[in-house]
């Protein structure tokens, strides 16, 4: 799996123009603390470089960390493209189709800059690739985003569909998930650094029959630096199966260059 990581790196550095060297504490990345995003990519020309350490807390299965390591790089404007694993311990309880070691590629683009009455509006692809433990079958998800701003407020809606292949037994082939949160920079308009980040989320379990996972999650980024952006978030899984999170957590920083 290292090497096909390296590869993929390799692959999405050749087209790269002259780097610049700023990260925004305001834009929001799948997983950089919550799973809510943004309709904006990083801005052409940019990479950035996102790492964390979290962990999962289930009703009855065992506990597990989480390790996510992900490469973005603004190929041309409004588009942004992705190559990233995440690292779990316990991977042979991991009871979902993405497995620890996944190698998962993704692009999201933005259609328009937002105005008084329509919505920043973006699409995200991602595909991930069995090269982890236990893993079997190649995963595509589909995933629209929209984003809309009042005065220092911006609301984000997430409605994403992930096609599932190498499933088995009562396993789904197919899951949905919806996000509806919503950022806030704190102390703004004079001076903000901290950007506060929340949402409610439902998507559907991972076996047929199960009820839907609902639940919520709260977090913040803060610029450290012009290059250096650090988050945090946790959440809980309210409603769903027995086997649900009761407790997650996640750290996390991300490096531009």
């Amino acid at each position: 799996m290292r090497n096909v990581l390296i590869v993929a790196t390799v692959l999405l550095m050749t087209a790269a123009p002259s780097p610049t060297w700023a990260i925004d504490h305001k834009n929001l990345d799948e997983g950089r603390p919550l799973r809510l995003e943004d309709a904006y990519p990083i801005a052409a020309g940019e990479w950035a470089i996102e790492a964390g350490a979290g962990a999962t807390f289930q009703r009855r299965s065992a506990n597990r960390g989480l390790f996510p390591l992900e490469i973005l790089y603004g190929a041309w404007p409004n588009l942004q493209l992705g190559v990233g694993t995440t690292l779990s311990t316990d991977p042979h309880e991991i009871d979902e189709q993405r497995k620890s070691g996944d190698l998962e590629l993704s692009a999201l683009y933005n259609f328009n800059q937002e105005t008084l009455t329509l919505p920043a509006l973006g699409a995200r692809v991602e595909l991930n690739l069995p090269t982890g433990v236990d893993s079997s079958g190649v995963d595509v998800a589909l995933k629209a985003i929209a984003t809309k701003s009042f005065d220092r407020l911006a609301v984000h809606f997430n409605a994403a569909y992930e096609f599932l292949t190498g499933t088995t037994g009562d396993e789904r082939d197919g899951r949905y998930q919806l996000v509806l949160g919503a950022s806030y920079p704190v102390g703004a308009p004079r001076y903000t650094r901290t950007t506060l980040v929340g949402d409610i989320f439902t998507e559907q379990s991972v076996h047929r029959g199960e009820s839907n996972i609902v639940g919520a999650e709260i977090g913040f980024r803060h610029q450290l630096t012009p290059r250096i952006v650090l988050d945090a978030g946790l959440g809980t899984e309210f409603a769903g199966p027995a086997d649900r999170a009761e407790f997650f957590f996640t750290t996390g920083v991300s490096v531009g260059f």
